[in-house]
């Protein structure tokens, strides 16, 4: 799947949780998988896995072949509710997910367990 302006609210939300919480983003991710070369929307470093956390919207989730590579996280996210950057609901979010970075460099608002 290639870039989709559908897209770009979901882009523009997690880069301002980017520069608001502090997060390292990928936006677009592009990588080889069985299915050739994918370009995803985001990909959050450091959450919900030890590679991070590729950001599909729900509706497009069965568009998009997982990567190959198994260290990756891959959420499929409502496009209504993570269209527009709600700081609560982001960090809700990046709770569940879980932290994979170093102890060192977590976020001081998260509050979960770390896996690094």
């Amino acid at each position: 799947m290639n870039d989709n302006t559908l897209d770009e609210p979901l882009i523009k939300a997690w880069k301002t949780a980017a520069q608001e919480l502090g997060l390292d983003i990928i936006s677009p991710l592009r990588m080889n998988t069985e299915n050739g070369k994918v370009s995803y929307p985001v990909l959050v470093k450091n959450f919900g896995g030890k590679k991070g956390t590729i950001i599909a919207r729900h509706v497009l989730f069965m568009d998009y072949p997982m990567p190959k590579h198994k260290d990756y996280y891959f959420s499929a996210v409502n496009a209504d509710s993570y269209s527009k950057y709600n700081r609560e609901k982001f960090i809700e979010e990046l709770n569940d997910w879980g932290y994979y970075g170093d102890e060192t460099n977590k976020p001081e608002w998260y509050d979960g367990h770390v896996y690094g």
